[in-house]
């Protein structure tokens, strides 16, 4: 694995091999401890098939000690492994990675940690469409491809991975993000966004002993039981049975609260943020956080209000694990389910071993771990994989850190704005499909015609004119079998005329 074998070595392989079971009764061609490696490197390299992840991965090795094993081969040693080595494997490297001294990190004492939701993409076959369902409401054409809902617990100033868990489409958010509170310690001070709004949620995590800085809802009551100093107010949170009762005696504008509420304490800060687009317009929305740091002294309302913003550092996390890491527009390779979980493992390991990289690198060259790129990190980890040595000079370790320090790698001091113009955005899918492409079909008095048939449409009639490898440059295909498989289809009666054509040049030669 190149330089990332240095916080993953066969050391540590060996005791998850053992742990679970997994080593070899006899002496193989493929070793488990190879094939963890193996699907390691699968992610760092998901635009080759099997064979060139081998060859990425032993590029560095004497060709006389290298094994050449066949696509079925590698398939069936990922098979014999199985997921739990690898889910092991992340569950013993994840974790907070940033110091005191690391910038960002810590806010008066706390870890600031964040948690949120994403989805990630599948490949599109029988059983991973069973066990994961694809995304859509009944009122509207389900996603193309199968998803898997993933929950993730970051560090946000080094976004390194403190706990993760995913499962089908159908799991939501807060329940799964509630598997992820044994992560949570005395210490920390946990982001959220209003998706996590809910008094069962609020309490549980706060009896982790973990401290809160929530975002709740517009709709949410939040009585005024004190006003405090810095603006912000005391109140209490109340489940919902409670919250009817109190919503009634408002209602009745009663001064007092109703008795025997099912509550908790909180103290509620409440701001507006403006932000000035390209064109000279403003928008102003309001923005209502609870948190359970009551001490208006030791935690203003002003800096928790800014601080909140850091909850963006997961955002930038998913972006780096699924843009940067595993490819824009791709989905993971595996049909099965097991193959599935076991490469989202592998997916994620990879992603804490460069984030792990990344800080150690700068706490010893004494930066802002924000300044070293993740996109160069990725890319110098994959030229140390395929340029590895065997055994491994000293110094290559050192020399491939090096190019995450390099002046011209380091981005600005300042941490950048999250704010940019929506003009500047490209226009989603979602929203090009429901504005331009779905009126037009209609338009023509068509119905169930989407995107993907047109694209298979274009597929289908440029291979039978100027053959597959053509249709494939044209739709962007890195395989041909992409394009046999699922979009040049045979056209009706274009054997007879390939005969016949065939039979025609026969008699002239």
């Amino acid at each position: 694995m190149g330089v990332l074998t240095r916080w993953v070595p066969p050391v540590l392989v060996d005791e998850v091999l053992a742990a679970t079971g997994r080593f070899e009764n006899r002496v193989r061609m493929l070793p488990a401890r190879v094939v963890v490696y193996f699907v390691l490197a699968m992610t760092l390299f998901g635009d080759c098939g099997y064979r060139g992840v081998w060859a990425a991965l032993t590029a560095g090795m004497p060709g006389h000690l290298v094994p050449d094993p066949s696509a079925a081969a590698l398939r069936q040693a990922r098979s014999r492994l199985g997921t739990a080595p690898l889910a092991l494997l992340f569950d013993r490297v994840c974790g907070p990675v940033g110091t005191k001294e690391t910038p960002g990190v810590f806010w008066h004492g706390l870890r600031v940690v964040a948690w949120d939701g994403t989805s990630v993409e599948v490949a599109d076959s029988a059983a991973n469409v069973a066990h994961y369902g694809r995304h859509g409401k009944a009122t509207s054409r389900p996603a193309g491809y199968p998803q898997v809902r993933l929950t993730a617990l970051v560090e946000c100033g080094t976004r390194a991975l403190m706990g993760a868990v995913f499962g089908p489409m159908h799991d939501k958010e807060l329940p799964q993000a509630r598997r992820l509170l044994p992560v949570l310690r005395p210490g920390m001070l946990l982001l959220a966004d209003r998706g996590y709004d809910g008094y069962e949620a609020i309490r549980d995590a706060a009896s982790t002993g973990a401290d809160l800085l929530w975002r709740v809802q517009s709709g949410r009551l939040l009585p005024v039981i004190q006003p405090l100093s810095d603006g912000s107010h005391l109140s209490q949170i109340l489940d919902r049975r409670s919250g009817d009762r109190l919503a009634a005696w408002q209602r009745r504008k009663r001064p007092t609260l109703p008795p025997a509420l099912t509550a908790m304490a909180v103290r509620v800060i409440r701001y507006q943020v403006t932000v000035t687009t390209a064109d000279g317009r403003q928008h102003t929305s309001t923005v209502r956080l609870i948190t359970t740091l009551l001490d208006p002294a030791r935690h203003p309302a002003a800096e928790l209000a800014e601080l909140y913003h850091q909850r963006w550092e997961i955002e930038t996390a998913y972006y780096g694990l699924k843009v940067t890491l595993r490819g824009p527009d791709r989905v993971l390779r595996s049909h099965t389910v097991q193959g599935v979980e076991q490469e989202i493992y592998a997916l994620l390991t990879v992603f804490q071993l460069t984030r792990t990289a990344i800080h150690d690198t700068a706490h010893i060259a004494g930066l802002d771990p924000d300044r070293l790129s993740f996109a160069i990190a990725v890319r110098t980890a994959r030229h140390t994989v395929i340029t590895a040595a065997v055994p491994a000079p000293a110094t290559s370790v050192t020399t491939a850190l090096a190019v995450l320090l390099h002046p011209r790698n380091l981005t600005d001091r300042r941490r950048r704005s999250r704010v940019s113009p929506r003009c500047g955005k490209p226009l989603r899918y979602n929203q090009w499909r429901k504005a331009y492409f779905d009126p037009a079909v209609s338009a023509a008095g068509l119905t169930d015609v989407t995107p993907h048939d047109l694209r298979a449409s274009h597929g289908t009639w440029v291979a039978d004119r100027y053959g597959v490898m053509t249709a494939a440059h044209r739709l962007g295909h890195s395989n041909a079998s992409v394009t046999t498989r699922h979009y040049a289809r045979p056209v009706a009666g274009r054997d007879d005329q390939v005969a016949a054509a065939a039979d025609e040049w026969l008699d002239e030669t």
